[in-house]
């Protein structure tokens, strides 16, 4: 049954009901019932929720350049296609992925798998269209990062056992600032031609809005290497947002290849119909 006002759950306890503390508080029936939905609630939200949409968003983050590799593919040539972020995209999730495991947070393992799959897909992907320095490149970055990953994995179970969450955080702290970072070219053209449209409009909103859950989340959960790079990641969705209002996209105007010599062809009849012309020599 109920306890009464004043009884204890136990002699040896100090610590009281909780229905003690609303009643002592002065709350009623009504009011306690609220307070334990809106805890019940808050636990949802944040445990629950924050994390899955941010698993989701992290995921359609991944997803991002998926269509101008394919596209890449499909001309069998890399083009305007940026290679150098994949390798560091796809160790960044792998770091992230042994760091949830260490952790046992199935959340940050489910927002970083897609981008393992991806960024493997990416890489090998620009690997084949690519040639000479570009692929050379390439080759290095990816070993150069996957070296360091094996090293710091096997420094967590040798050296540092009881730091694993602390090196691994650290790791993936570092390549997720050089994946946020890889933006701040394209802000700085846009900056220097007062024109947004070089900014991928979907990929800055879900940015901010995959950013947002997690530092609410790892605020929540007082997790201070999950905090850092989503709050810079944050801050730089922010500034591409507030970009893309300063200075509305517009279109860059691109004659095609064959617009000069028609333009060409078009002086040259114009001058031959107004000329006469020379008298034949006999």
């Amino acid at each position: 049954g109920r306890r009464r006002a004043g009884r204890t759950g136990s002699p040896n306890s100090n610590l009281a009901h909780p229905e003690q503390i609303g009643r002592g508080l002065g709350l009623g029936e009504e009011e306690m019932a609220a307070a334990y939905n809106a805890t019940a609630t808050e636990l949802f939200i944040m445990n629950v929720a924050a994390p899955t949409i941010g698993s989701l968003f992290s995921s359609a983050l991944a997803l991002g350049p998926m269509s101008a590799v394919l596209e890449a593919r499909g001309k069998v040539e890399l083009g305007d296609v940026n290679p150098d972020v994949f390798p560091v995209l796809m160790v960044n999730c792998i770091a992230w992925s042994i760091y949830s495991a260490i952790q046992s947070n199935a959340y940050i393992f489910s927002g970083n798998i897609p981008g393992v799959i991806c960024g493997l897909f990416y890489t090998l992907s620009t690997y084949g269209l690519s040639a000479g320095p570009t692929r050379l490149k390439i080759e290095k970055l990816t070993l150069a990062l996957a070296t360091a990953l094996i090293l710091t994995c096997f420094a967590t179970v040798t050296v540092w056992k009881a730091q694993q969450a602390a090196v691994l955080g650290l790791f993936s702290n570092a390549l997720v600032f050089a994946v946020f970072s890889s933006p701040l070219t394209t802000l700085a053209e846009v900056l220097r031609t007062r024109n947004s449209v070089s900014i991928n409009r979907p990929f800055g909103i879900i940015q901010v809005l995959n950013c947002f859950t997690w530092v609410a989340y790892s605020v929540y959960i007082h997790d201070m290497y999950l905090i850092i790079p989503n709050v810079f990641g944050l801050a730089l969705g922010v500034v591409q947002c507030a970009l893309m209002v300063v200075f509305p996209a517009k279109p860059l105007l691109k004659l095609s290849s064959s617009d000069p010599n028609l333009l060409a062809n078009d002086v040259l009849s114009d001058y031959a119909e107004r000329t006469p012309e020379p008298p034949q020599e006999p």
